[in-house]
């Protein structure tokens, strides 16, 4: 009876102890799972931070980047305010900024030089080689003569308004002082001045219709300058911008109005006033 009663406890607690194994088996693979999960979100997580951000590459070469973008920023920002500001700037107040002294002083002194010197040369010439001078004017046409003289007043005018056009470009404004060396030059040997006619009858005699000719093209080519800058300033002021003839204040077009109006003032000069003094 004792025997018999003894066998089967001893059974349930085998059973009970396998089943006990069992669970903490369960439980610790449960946890192993845990962790293994647990690690694995946190690295998903790291790898998606990283990506987000753009950090595959190493820390220095990201801050170096950074700072190369941040300098062309400011560098882009500096460049902008200055357009904004002179954006702000009055047309003088942008003039001024631009100007060069030393260039416009340079240039002042070259405009000077190119005015007295070839005159006082050419005025020498008259009253000191004035043989030789009557010589050269003999077998020249009063015609000719104003012809030469009123091409290159008109080239000295064109080049001037070239050279304010283009800003006072080096060429412009060297071709504009040759040019007006040479019209000073013709005026101080044809003796120009108010009443030029007495000084070249005194100084050349019989051959100062010639000399009276090159100041007579020079006369001519003042005279068409004076009309046409009337003419752009009545233009300017009474017609209406969206007028047709608003189009003779454009560059060009006053360029081409100014050649028109120097061949009509030369054809009417050489027509009507030289046979006064040849």
């Amino acid at each position: 009876m004792a025997e018999t009663t003894t066998t089967p406890v001893t059974a349930g607690s085998t059973d009970c102890s396998a089943g006990s194994a069992e669970g903490s088996a369960s439980r610790t693979e449960g946890s192993a799972a845990r962790a293994q999960a647990t690690a694995t979100t946190a690295s998903s997580e790291v790898s998606a931070s990283s990506e987000a951000s753009g950090t595959s590459e190493p820390a220095p070469l990201h801050a170096a980047a950074r700072s190369a973008g941040e300098s062309a920023t400011l560098r882009a920002e500096n460049v902008m305010s200055d357009a904004e500001l002179e954006s702000r700037m009055s047309y003088a107040d942008i003039k001024r900024r631009h100007t060069r002294p030393k260039s416009w002083l340079l240039f002042l002194v070259c405009l000077l030089a190119a005015i007295m010197v070839p005159y006082g040369i050419g005025r020498w010439l008259a009253f000191h080689r004035t043989a030789q001078i009557t010589q050269v004017l003999a077998g020249i046409e009063p015609r000719g003569i104003a012809l030469v003289s009123w091409g290159v007043t008109v080239f000295c005018f064109v080049f001037l308004l070239m050279a304010f056009m283009e800003n006072m470009a080096l060429r412009w404004t060297a071709l504009f002082l040759v040019m007006l060396a040479g019209e000073q030059f013709i005026g101080g040997m044809c003796l120009l001045r108010a009443r030029f006619w007495y000084s070249t009858y005194v100084v050349y005699g019989t051959e100062a219709g010639v000399a009276n000719g090159a100041n007579v093209g020079v006369l001519a080519a003042g005279v068409g300058l004076a009309v046409f800058a009337l003419l752009y300033v009545l233009v300017l002021v009474l017609v209406d911008k969206r007028s047709p003839l608003n189009v003779l204040t454009k560059d060009w077009a006053a360029l081409l109005t100014f050649l028109v109006i120097e061949t009509i003032a030369y054809v009417a000069a050489v027509a009507w006033i030289l046979p006064m003094f040849a």
